[in-house]
């Protein structure tokens, strides 16, 4: 294979993991909803066994009830548990850390670690069973999500 085809290649993988990453986006939510525009992903992992963790922004003010929806709809497969922080549009948010992690824990540490994050305002726990739980870290800040 010549340089010239090798760098064809190799451009036109980038640009198809650019368009996937974008379509990826939106692929993690189940349903599209009105409230779902004032949400986005920042920062996403999964592991091996299909547990997963996100890390959201949202435009404030946002109703509780809200973030309920969007992250009862977070991508989650039965029998795994699937983890969120919702963090206020402008906060800094832990992303790289959280998708190049080499396991979950490794994911939770980056969001309880990186250097000048914020707080995250909403946590949230889709279990096992498919049961979501929801702290507003805000009014409940010694929750263990909230401590996380």
């Amino acid at each position: 294979m010549s340089k010239k085809q090798s760098y064809t290649i190799g451009f036109l993988a980038v640009v198809a993991a650019t368009i996937a990453l974008g379509w990826l986006g939106k692929s993690m939510l189940g349903e599209e909803t009105a409230s779902a525009t004032d949400f986005w992903h920042v920062g996403y992992f999964r592991d091996e066994g299909m547990d997963r963790l996100f890390t959201v922004a949202y435009q404030a003010p946002a109703a509780e009830q809200d973030v309920r929806e969007y992250a009862g709809q977070l991508t989650h497969t039965p029998g795994h548990t699937t983890v969120a922080f919702f963090y206020a549009e402008g906060s800094r948010i832990p992303s790289a850390g959280i998708t190049n992690a080499q396991s979950l824990a490794e994911a939770k540490q980056a969001v309880r670690t990186m250097t000048g994050a914020s707080p995250w305002r909403f946590a949230s726990l889709k279990d096992e069973q498919g049961e979501l739980r929801l702290v507003d870290c805000e009014a409940t800040p010694g929750d263990v999500l909230c401590r996380y």
